[in-house]
């Protein structure tokens, strides 16, 4: 059993992987398996990735004749990882050659069941190379208020599954929604952990290179796109249905205004020059969301506008 499973989905992003996968194979802890899963990529990504992990038996590359999306790839690796942590890696970024040596050594210093350093942005040029690989974690914090960290996510965003390791048996019960095939897989995949666990351990050590270029889901959506804020009645749906028990009113309640002022501004203020039809799916994405929201969980403000959406 490896110490750390880093799971690394791929879909056409052969022009970024090979950086991905060279910042796995130089990590400082030898005892890793990686397990790519190509998601039916049509540019030459699996020749890039055969390539590159031939003869290096920690690498494991499941390739899919068709497109899942970015959960159920994940969710396949999940499957049939057996390190004694878990990583997630975008294949469009990178590690720190010292990321799962630190974060494992915060883990289990701080006897947490996920760790997470902080994330450095860079262009789409961006080239990975060793630093000098020095580090420490005497800058380590636990965090267990999860309204705060809500309400205050200036330094790191809370939803950044990418910066972080996971005690595996931690994810026994847990999977991605594959429904949510592009995004707001992030968000339901932490809303399922934080009820489970009593804190995140925490350090301002950045451990993952962030990649931002036009071709990103994360980066790129000035217009709207249906698929991208479809998301958002399905999060919603599965907060009501299966995680609204396991929290308290004032988790809600920074959670529901979160959520809520993500969404308008997404469906009506990035764009005001739509089409009909780019209008009318965000006023649906707005009222099939909005029926869904516990009002009492919204500000007052919030409460109002809630209400005119549910109908209009």
């Amino acid at each position: 059993m490896a110490i750390v499973s880093v799971i690394l989905p791929n879909h056409n992003y052969s022009d970024f992987i090979a950086d991905a996968i060279r910042s796995v194979k130089e990590q400082t802890l030898k005892d890793f398996e990686c397990i790519i899963v190509d998601d039916a990529s049509t540019d030459n990504s699996v020749p890039v990735i055969r390539d590159l992990i031939k003869g290096d038996d920690r690498f494991k590359l499941i390739t899919l004749d068709e497109p899942v999306g970015v959960s159920a790839a994940r969710n396949i690796a999940l499957d049939i990882a057996t390190g004694e942590y878990v990583s997630f890696l975008d294949s469009d970024d990178c590690y720190a050659e010292f990321a799962l040596e630190m974060l494992v050594e915060l883990a289990r210093t701080a006897n947490a069941e996920v760790a997470g350093g902080t994330a450095e942005f860079v262009n789409g040029h961006f080239q990975w190379a060793k630093t000098d690989g020095r580090w420490n974690i005497n800058n380590w914090r636990m965090e267990n208020d999860f309204t705060k960290m809500l309400l205050n996510p200036s330094e790191q965003k809370w939803v950044w599954i990418w910066r972080r390791i996971y005690k595996r048996e931690l994810l026994n019960d847990v999977r991605f929604p594959p429904e949510m095939k592009i995004n707001g897989d992030d968000i339901a995949f932490m809303l399922d952990i934080v009820w489970r666990i009593k804190g995140i351990a925490e350090t301002k050590n950045a451990v993952v290179y962030h990649r931002i270029h036009p071709l990103s889901i994360t980066s790129n959506h000035t217009d709207i796109n249906p698929e991208r804020i479809g998301i958002f009645p399905k999060i919603f749906a599965r907060i009501r249905e299966t995680l609204i028990d396991k929290y308290d009113d004032d988790f809600l309640r920074a959670l529901y205004k979160d959520l809520f002022s993500y969404m308008v501004k997404e469906c009506l203020f990035k764009n005001k020059n739509l089409s009909k039809d780019e209008s009318d799916c965000a006023h649906d994405v707005l009222k099939q969301s909005c029926r869904l929201i516990p009002l009492k969980y919204l500000p007052f403000k919030f409460r109002l506008l809630c209400r005119y959406l549910r109908w209009k």
